[in-house]
Protein backbone atom coordinates (compact mmCIF):
# COMPACT_ATOMS: atom_id res chain seq x y z
CA UNK A 1 0.00 0.00 0.00
CA UNK A 2 1.18 3.55 -1.07
CA UNK A 3 1.90 5.69 1.87
CA UNK A 4 -0.91 8.26 -0.24
CA UNK A 5 -2.86 5.94 0.54
CA UNK A 6 -2.60 6.59 4.32
CA UNK A 7 -2.57 10.17 4.07
CA UNK A 8 -5.01 13.24 4.72
CA UNK A 9 -6.05 14.48 1.24
CA UNK A 10 -7.59 17.91 1.64
CA UNK A 11 -8.57 20.54 -0.90
CA UNK A 12 -6.95 24.48 -0.14
CA UNK A 13 -8.37 25.58 -3.13
CA UNK A 14 -9.45 25.49 -6.63
CA UNK A 15 -9.33 29.01 -8.71
CA UNK A 16 -10.97 29.06 -12.32
CA UNK A 17 -10.02 31.51 -14.79
CA UNK A 18 -13.06 32.23 -16.91
CA UNK A 19 -13.87 33.35 -20.61
CA UNK A 20 -16.13 35.78 -21.46
CA UNK A 21 -18.76 33.11 -21.36
CA UNK A 22 -18.01 32.37 -17.51
CA UNK A 23 -16.81 29.04 -18.92
CA UNK A 24 -13.26 27.76 -17.45
CA UNK A 25 -10.34 28.24 -19.54
CA UNK A 26 -8.05 27.50 -16.58
CA UNK A 27 -7.42 26.16 -12.81
CA UNK A 28 -5.36 26.20 -10.46
CA UNK A 29 -5.70 23.97 -7.89
CA UNK A 30 -4.03 23.15 -4.33
CA UNK A 31 -4.40 19.74 -2.88
CA UNK A 32 -2.62 18.84 0.49
CA UNK A 33 -1.54 15.40 1.86
CA UNK A 34 -0.44 14.94 5.66
CA UNK A 35 0.57 11.71 7.25
CA UNK A 36 2.03 11.72 10.23
CA UNK A 37 4.28 15.07 11.23
CA UNK A 38 4.74 15.47 6.97
CA UNK A 39 2.67 17.26 4.82
CA UNK A 40 3.39 18.44 1.11
CA UNK A 41 0.96 20.86 -0.96
CA UNK A 42 1.00 20.01 -5.09
CA UNK A 43 0.22 23.01 -6.82
CA UNK A 44 -0.96 22.73 -10.53
CA UNK A 45 -2.50 24.58 -13.36
CA UNK A 46 -4.31 23.05 -15.68
CA UNK A 47 -5.76 24.83 -19.03
CA UNK A 48 -8.71 24.08 -20.53
CA UNK A 49 -8.17 23.23 -24.48
CA UNK A 50 -12.06 23.52 -25.45
CA UNK A 51 -13.75 25.98 -22.52
CA UNK A 52 -17.38 24.48 -22.32
CA UNK A 53 -18.19 24.27 -18.45
CA UNK A 54 -18.92 27.18 -15.90
CA UNK A 55 -16.81 26.63 -12.79
CA UNK A 56 -19.74 25.36 -10.88
CA UNK A 57 -20.79 22.75 -13.04
CA UNK A 58 -17.21 20.56 -12.70
CA UNK A 59 -17.29 17.88 -10.00
CA UNK A 60 -14.05 17.64 -7.32
CA UNK A 61 -13.43 13.86 -9.03
CA UNK A 62 -13.32 16.14 -12.39
CA UNK A 63 -11.00 18.46 -10.96
CA UNK A 64 -8.52 15.75 -9.41
CA UNK A 65 -8.67 14.11 -13.13
CA UNK A 66 -7.34 16.96 -14.99
CA UNK A 67 -4.65 17.33 -12.20
CA UNK A 68 -3.93 14.12 -12.74
CA UNK A 69 -3.95 13.01 -8.93
CA UNK A 70 -2.20 9.55 -9.54
CA UNK A 71 0.46 11.25 -10.15
CA UNK A 72 0.33 13.35 -7.33
CA UNK A 73 0.04 9.65 -5.03
CA UNK A 74 3.41 8.76 -6.39
CA UNK A 75 5.00 11.76 -5.61
CA UNK A 76 3.70 12.48 -2.40
CA UNK A 77 4.65 8.45 -1.56
CA UNK A 78 8.38 8.98 -2.62
CA UNK A 79 8.85 12.47 -1.32
CA UNK A 80 7.57 10.76 2.02
CA UNK A 81 9.40 7.66 1.41
CA UNK A 82 12.85 10.54 1.80
CA UNK A 83 11.71 12.68 4.57
CA UNK A 84 11.17 9.60 6.52
CA UNK A 85 14.40 7.05 5.56
CA UNK A 86 16.91 7.46 8.00
CA UNK A 87 20.36 8.78 6.52
CA UNK A 88 22.75 5.77 6.73
CA UNK A 89 25.80 6.19 9.01
CA UNK A 90 29.07 6.31 7.20
CA UNK A 91 32.34 5.81 9.24
CA UNK A 92 36.04 5.73 8.43
CA UNK A 93 38.20 3.20 9.61
CA UNK A 94 42.07 4.59 10.35
CA UNK A 95 43.08 1.69 11.25
CA UNK A 96 42.20 -0.61 8.57
CA UNK A 97 45.54 -2.91 7.62
CA UNK A 98 45.62 -3.03 4.13
CA UNK A 99 48.77 -5.73 4.52
CA UNK A 100 46.18 -8.17 6.15
CA UNK A 101 44.34 -8.56 2.25
CA UNK A 102 45.30 -11.42 0.33
CA UNK A 103 47.74 -10.05 -2.46
CA UNK A 104 45.92 -12.03 -5.51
Amino acid sequence: MAHSDDATKAWVSAIPKKNADGNVVEWRCKYRYTLNSFSHTFDKREKIETPSKAPNSYTQAELLTLMNKPHWDDMFTKKYEIHTTSIPVITTDNSFDVSSLNES
